[in-house]
């Protein structure tokens, strides 16, 4: 009997079925493909527009083995301005999913610190929506998130929703602006706020590298371990699966390597 392959360089097309608006810049797509895609939360796709060209997005909805995907897309370039063009409708066309996923596994019976900043709230999305339907399995859960204004936070009415289900949501803004009565200043600043056992628990981290930064730094200080610090790393990627270099950083590949990386060995591979 012959096994059929699939060339990894050849993109699926794909139906926009929604598109949503949550910033003046940001837009969430659901696409639909023509085949189940089985996919983990922190994985990526190669998402591609004839004529524009190709991007990796991370996912930000959970599989469960559907059609349905969905992606949060920031309008930063040509491509992602074509892309932002598109209509409920059109096509996108994608390849994936790659990279290695958040280890999941290490939330099981702990207390999960998740720290978002900006946009990078999207791949943390479906780790979220994980938790909630593991909550027997994990204890407390707690989201630190910081954006540049208010207007500039995504996915609110799925915060709201986090909190009302009892996960521990805290917010947080650089510059206000009228109205807003929450938390003032860097993510990093409300740690307090987090109300878990820092060393036995779990963090999964993904933001602007300043804040990656931070957050790793302060989390190991207060006692926990390397192995259980995770977050995702950026790269300026062509292929996505490891064949052409442009990723490559630290003896590692971006692209197959992570793009999730625990402390542990961001410190052994010199990657961040």
């Amino acid at each position: 009997m012959t096994k059929t392959y699939r060339n990894i360089y050849i993109p699926e097309r794909t139906e926009i079925k929604e598109k949503l608006y949550l910033t003046g810049d940001v837009c969430l797509f659901r696409v639909e493909s023509e085949r189940p895609f089985e996919y983990n939360p922190g994985q990526f796709f190669m998402v591609s527009l004839w004529g524009a060209g190709e991007v990796p997005i991370s996912v930000a909805s959970l599989s469960n083995k559907r059609r349905e995907i969905e992606f949060c897309i920031r309008r930063a370039g040509k491509v992602t301005s074509a892309i932002h063009e598109l209509q409920e409708g059109n096509f996108l066309w994608i390849r994936g999913p790659y990279g290695k996923a958040f280890p999941l596994e290490y939330a099981i019976g702990r207390d999960v610190l998740i720290v978002g900043g900006g946009i990078g709230l999207a791949p943390l999305r479906p780790v979220l929506q994980w938790g909630l339907q593991n909550k027997n399995s994990i204890k407390k859960i707690s989201l630190l998130y910081g954006a540049r204004t208010p207007e500039d936070i995504i996915f609110k009415e799925d915060l709201q929703e986090w909190a009302e289900k009892g996960i521990n949501v805290v917010l947080t803004v650089d510059r206000p602006g009228d109205g807003w009565d929450g938390n003032i200043g860097l993510v990093t600043t409300l740690w307090h706020k987090a109300e878990i056992d820092f060393k036995d628990a779990v963090s999964f981290i993904c933001g602007p590298e300043v804040m990656i930064k931070a957050a790793i730094k302060d989390l190991f200080f207060f006692g926990m371990p390397e192995e259980r610090i995770i977050t995702t790393l950026e790269a300026h990627m062509k292929c996505g699966v490891g064949k052409c270099g442009h990723c490559y950083n630290g003896e590692k590949y971006i692209c197959t390597d992570g793009p999730v990386f625990t402390y542990k060995e961001i410190k052994e591979f010199n990657l961040l």
